[in-house]
């Protein structure tokens, strides 16, 4: 018979330091004595590197420094002009940097202008002083006293009663009161956006305030560069006297455009008011009582003078506080 074939056994491949299986499965002692103990790894310890170079230097200021070289501004704005002249490394000094002195400012400064003219010129505002207009020019134009019966009593003013451009006749009285009633509904609709473009202003104003305190600073700031440069570098000196000349400048006319301004935040103001106050308070009871003429003088029953001389009191009252 052929020689029995040894059987293949698969190879186990165990893990460094583990020990040989002897017969049966048996885990057997290296021959080599007790397993070796990986060697400890020893603590890194990281320190800082110390790298090779020169400390920048920045120019140190006082507030009392300032204070004599540019007199007469808030403290505030001197802690912000040492912020700014603290933060400036003379070993990085150069054209570029002061020459865009404060350019941004300015360039906020513009934006900031732009948006309140766009608001300013804001269509609603349009709308409701066309409302309002309207509004005066009918109430102006009625006459009480005719209306009730006790104007133009010659023949001429009886003639011409009605075909002028005055309201007295009890049905000009009720047309002028419909287009009364739809007036106010228009402005009641017109009262929200006004309270949004009064707040977008407000804000507005606001910025712009910032903005000017940061520019005065900034201004300070310059110049105080400007002489101490002088003696070492004339060039960049005079570019930092150039900034503070132009940042002067736009802070000057910031501060002229400043009652400008508060007209354009007076504008909606005055609108509201004559809208709460007037328009959606006053003028419902008054339009009441005119439709109460027109619907007397329909049916000929005439008001006695006092009443209607009451009213007219009352019309010339809304007129006044319309107009304010």
């Amino acid at each position: 018979m052929p020689p029995a074939k040894d059987k293949l056994r698969p190879t186990v491949i165990g893990s460094e330091g583990a020990s040989p299986r002897g017969p049966g499965g048996a885990v057997q002692p290296p021959k080599d004595g007790p397993a070796r103990r990986a060697p400890a790894v020893k603590p890194v310890i990281r320190q800082p590197t110390a790298m090779p170079g020169t400390e920048r230097r920045r120019i140190e200021v006082s507030v009392r420094d300032l204070q004599a070289l540019s007199p007469g501004a808030k403290t505030m704005l001197y802690e912000r002009a040492r912020a700014l002249v603290g933060a400036f490394v003379l070993d990085r000094a150069a054209q570029r940097k002061a020459i865009l002195w404060g350019h941004d400012l300015q360039q906020t400064h513009g934006g900031l202008v732009t948006e309140m003219l766009d608001l300013a010129r804001s269509p609603v505002l349009r709308q409701v002083d066309g409302y309002l207009a309207r509004m005066m020019d009918i109430l102006g134009s009625i006459d009480l006293m005719a209306v009730c019966g006790h104007g133009g009593d010659s023949v001429m003013g009886r003639l011409f009663q009605g075909i002028n451009s005055r309201i007295d006749t009890p049905s000009e009285l009720a047309r002028a009161q419909a287009e009364l009633e739809q007036l106010l509904t228009l402005m009641a609709a017109a009262l929200d956006p006004l309270l949004d473009l009064k707040d977008r202003l407000l804000r507005l104003s606001n910025s712009m305030q910032g903005t000017a305190e940061q520019v005065e600073a900034s201004a300070i700031g310059a110049l105080f560069l400007s002489e101490r440069l002088r003696q070492n570098d004339t060039a960049l000196a005079q570019r930092f006297a150039e900034r503070s000349m132009s940042l002067t400048q736009t802070l000057a006319q910031m501060r002229q455009t400043g009652s400008t301004q508060e007209l354009q935040i007076e504008q909606p103001m005055r609108i509201i008011g004559a809208i709460q106050n007037v328009a959606l308070v006053v003028m419902p009871a008054f339009i009441g009582s005119i439709a109460s003429i027109a619907t007397l003088g329909a049916r000929k029953t005439t008001i006695s003078p006092t009443e209607a001389g009451e009213l007219a009191y009352r019309l010339r009252d809304i007129i006044s506080q319309l107009k304010t």
